[in-house]
């Protein structure tokens, strides 16, 4: 079995680089003798039509040597694979991620009928959770859509800790986000409620984990926001941390906090960090509404709550924070929801469906 991986990135600083390397390294561990090759958008896939056609011999020779195509996205990924199978009918997974696998459905234009023909073309459709396979579903209600959640690397986000420091002032109790500084995140939201939990709390502090060379426009309108509420002392942001170090955080954080927004179609496909913090026993208070729903156990590893209910949300933290029994209790069921949510446990089902296709 030969497979050709389309995807965005193999960096392991964004969501889509780890997903990509879990899935390599998890084929490579349990069937080492299967051919793997991977296009990206930083070599052959680059994001412009010219590129592309560049690119597009390359491209067509490495599906046509391939018995297997898996595109991490439908769109540009899976749209792609589709077109340069044209001629050559290899069997093609897509796999829907994110906002490039609803946001160009809407409309009659051309990218939407191309992610539209891609999805109905392809031999499987897989999807990282049940907001994003019901998302299509509303365009395409009679796709066939497999669930195959992210997965988490449990034994290392559970593992011992290192005694490497955080950067977080030891006298204080946190509040964790992590993620890079875009709109969808609701970091907006995020930093309303904190306040709010800081005028009970006084030496509750907020880390936020995002890379601040990033968006600037909108990381410099969230530094804006931390001083009008006059909270900026306390909101600590890190950037550009070691694994060891995240896991650190997560550790020793009170609770991972999101409350996920929809902004023009820009999503959260999923929530690998609640996955991350959890396998280091944190629980995490969860907006309902998005791909990150699929990433809690409601009750068992942390609680699903209205974004938008503020009073409830604050309820909730306040529940952990002074709580010890029940945040002691939802760690434990964090601690288990991560290790039944292992990487190895997903990669099983990706080998299911690639000997089945």
């Amino acid at each position: 079995m030969k497979i050709c991986i389309l995807t965005q990135t193999l960096n392991p600083r964004t969501g889509a680089g780890v997903f990509t390397e879990n899935i390599i390294d998890g084929i490579r561990r349990s069937r080492p003798h299967i051919e793997l090759s991977v296009m990206t958008s930083e070599d052959y896939i680059k994001p412009s039509i010219h590129q592309v056609l560049k690119n597009w011999f390359h491209i067509r020779s490495k599906i046509k040597g391939a018995s297997i195509v898996h595109a991490l996205d439908g769109y540009p990924y899976g749209v792609l694979a589709c077109l340069a199978n044209i001629g050559i009918s290899r069997s093609v997974i897509i796999t829907a991620v994110g906002s490039g696998s609803i946001r160009k459905l809407s409309g009659s234009g051309w990218q939407s009928l191309l992610l539209r023909w891609a999805y109905r073309r392809a031999t499987r459709i897989t999807a990282i959770s049940h907001y994003v396979a019901n998302e299509i579903k509303k365009v395409l209600p009679d796709l066939s859509i497999k669930v195959i959640n992210h997965g988490v690397d449990y034994n290392f986000y559970a593992g011992t800790a290192d005694g490497k420091g955080t950067g977080v002032p030891t006298e204080y109790e946190y509040i964790i986000t992590q993620g890079e500084f875009k709109k969808r995140k609701g970091y907006i939201e995020m930093l309303s409620t904190t306040k709010e939990i800081m005028n009970v709390r006084p030496n509750m502090r907020y880390v936020i984990v995002a890379d601040t060379s990033r968006n600037q426009s909108y990381r410099d309108e969230l530094y804006e926001l931390m001083k009008k509420l006059g909270i900026r002392d306390k909101v600590i942001i890190k950037s550009n941390l070691s694994r060891e170090e995240l896991r650190e955080i997560y550790r020793n954080a009170i609770l991972y906090l999101t409350l996920p927004v929809n902004v023009d179609g820009d999503v959260e496909g999923f929530g690998l960090a609640i996955m991350e913090a959890a396998a280091a026993g944190t629980p995490a208070i969860v907006g309902r509404g998005s791909g990150a729903d699929d990433a809690v156990s409601d009750g068992q590893s942390g609680f699903l709550v209205d974004g938008s209910n503020k009073e409830e949300i604050i309820e909730k933290i306040l529940s952990l924070t002074d709580n010890k029994k029940l945040r002691k209790k939802l760690s434990d069921g964090a601690l288990k929801w991560a290790k039944e949510n292992s990487w190895e446990s997903k990669v099983k089902q990706y080998m299911n469906l690639y000997e089945k296709v």
